[in-house]
């Protein structure tokens, strides 16, 4: 499914490259997130030989200096950029001897500004800015982009922090390149950074199901003691043959830990039974010795059967209601439904998930873990389930948590939070994982994510935290560098494997050790 390019956890409107979370003063701060059968596996004996094998590489992290840091740049003392000038009036509230004013996109030209940084480390950057109208630039430290800045008109100069920026010491120039509208420049601040280096909440030593089975139990243990020092590979497919993780293997020579796929066709309204063959699949890999994860793309369950708000009539928030429902029978929700107490939309609910309940029974007969990512994206709003906000979304979560554990037994199901924002959090004795979809352009250097990870890791304490989407794979080495080692992601298939990832990026990466693949999996099963 093709996804919006989104999703940013940050204080800002910027969808940002690098490591950086916003700080943003004077403007009205939110939390935002935009930016999104059987499966035919090749064997790894009939193999063509110029696959891979695997030789572990180590991991390539630099040295860090921490240092005290403070440094400060004013702008009018830079080179003036042709057709601008520096300025005293009628900003005010700046810094030095004045400001820079005119820097201007249609100009076509930038601000450079030098300075010395003292040691290899992590910096916070602050550019103290104005605009009359809405503007955009980008920000690059020795012609590498680490940000994209976004000011929004203002008669005061505002102060934008980019967090958590690497640098090597020595000589950089800061450019600041207009794309949008003007800016006036009153001076860039470096300071070094200290929240990658703030203690997190330690990590829950078992699922949040008291009653989880031997092998959740299992998988997540194997996760949270991977927690900051392993990344857990893995890949979506898009049919019943499997054909992306075979890539994965032909290009690499391992296969992903954690093969994702979606139970779209197990939506009793509008389902395709003829392609609902993604449980069989996931019994099938976890024999492999893989790990497996699972979402529900839900078509609404009644009216025209689609996943989108603006395609069906389905409205969520007339399924809501106070009474007690995740723990009766179908008998005894339909009698409350004629005699007015629940509404037809609550028992349609509560039957897809029945149903879809029985169709996941094998794996849990068997065993088989499943990272269990439902309701995905909610704060996005194009769901039918988050479209009628937080309230109505959290009570669909509490009511599928319930039905599923308690009613139903599924205690084989680590829950993956993926609502995307504070407002759409969900209890946290409900969830395991709290996950992000992170989408990038096919251009912009994916880099750790740091910035969503500090701002998700601040929101959601105690949980691991991953990658559920995502356009390209993290860097390897900036996510060591950065302090930020998701604990898995899922790397979403064509156009994004292919067209956006290359494939030494990719053997680098299940190469490295600070990766785990399926065989790495596989030898803990057995261990």
């Amino acid at each position: 499914m093709k996804k919006k390019q989104f999703l940013c956890l940050i204080t800002a409107c910027a969808l940002l490259s690098g490591c950086a979370q916003i700080e943003q003063e004077e403007l009205s701060p939110e939390t935002v997130l935009t930016a999104t059968g059987t499966t035919a596996l090749q064997s790894e004996s009939a193999a063509d030989s110029t696959i891979p094998k695997r030789e572990t590489v180590a991991l390539q992290v630099p040295e860090i200096t921490r240092q005290d840091a403070k440094i400060n740049i004013e702008a009018e003392d830079a080179a003036i950029p042709e057709q601008c000038a520096v300025a005293v009036m009628p900003r005010l509230g700046y810094s030095g001897t004045g400001y820079l004013s005119g820097l201007n996109a249609e100009n076509k030209v930038k601000l450079s500004l030098q300075a010395e940084i003292p040691a290899t480390q992590h910096y916070d950057i602050t550019f103290v800015v104005g605009s009359v109208v809405p503007s955009t630039c980008k920000i690059l430290a020795n012609d590498e982009p680490v940000y994209t800045l976004q000011a929004e008109p203002t008669d005061n100069f505002v102060r934008i922090t980019v967090q958590g920026v690497f640098l090597n010491s020595g000589s950089c120039t800061f450019s600041i390149e207009p794309v949008e509208g003007s800016i006036d420049v009153d001076c860039l601040e470096l300071t070094n950074n200290e929240s990658l280096y703030e203690e997190s909440a330690a990590v829950a030593d078992a699922p949040v199901d008291p009653s989880a089975s031997a092998g959740a139990k299992k998988l997540y243990t194997y996760l949270k003691d991977a927690c900051g020092s392993k990344i857990a590979t893995g890949q979506y497919v898009s049919d019943n043959t499997g054909k992306e993780i075979g890539e994965i293997y032909s290009i690499t020579g391992e296969y992903p830990m954690i093969r994702f796929a979606d139970l779209g066709a197990y939506s009793p309204n509008g389902g395709d039974q003829t392609k609902a063959t993604a449980i069989a699949d996931s019994l099938a890999w976890a024999e492999e010795g893989g790990a497996v994860g699972l979402s529900w793309y839900w078509n609404a369950p009644t009216g025209t059967p689609s996943v989108y708000a603006k395609d069906t009539t389905f409205d969520l928030a007339k399924a809501v209601t106070e009474e007690d429902v995740a723990s009766l029978s179908l008998e005894a929700l339909q009698k409350k439904q004629q005699a007015g107490e629940i509404s037809e939309e609550c028992c349609a609910l509560i039957q897809d998930i029945d149903a879809l309940s029985a169709d996941m029974q094998p794996l849990a007969d068997a065993d088989v873990p499943v990272l269990w990512r439902p309701l995905m994206e909610a704060s996005g709003e194009w769901y039918w389930w988050g479209a009628s906000g937080a309230d109505a979304y959290r009570w669909l979560w509490n009511l599928m948590y319930t039905r599923m554990t308690s009613y139903h037994n599924l205690h084989n199901l680590i829950w993956v939070w993926n609502g995307q924002s504070n407002t759409f959090q969900v209890d946290a004795d409900k969830y395991d994982i709290a996950a992000l979809d992170l989408y990038v352009e096919k251009e912009e250097v994916y880099g750790s994510r740091y910035e969503q990870y500090v701002a998700l890791r601040n929101m959601v304490p105690g949980k691991m935290l991953a990658i559920s989407e995502c356009s390209n794979i993290p860097n390897i080495t900036a996510m060591f560098r950065d302090n930020a080692v998701w604990s898995f992601f899922g790397l979403w298939y064509a156009p994004y494997l292919g067209e956006y990832t290359d494939n030494q990026a990719l053997v680098d990466f299940y190469h490295s050790e600070g990766t785990l693949t399926r065989n790495d999996y596989a030898a803990a099963l057995q261990g």
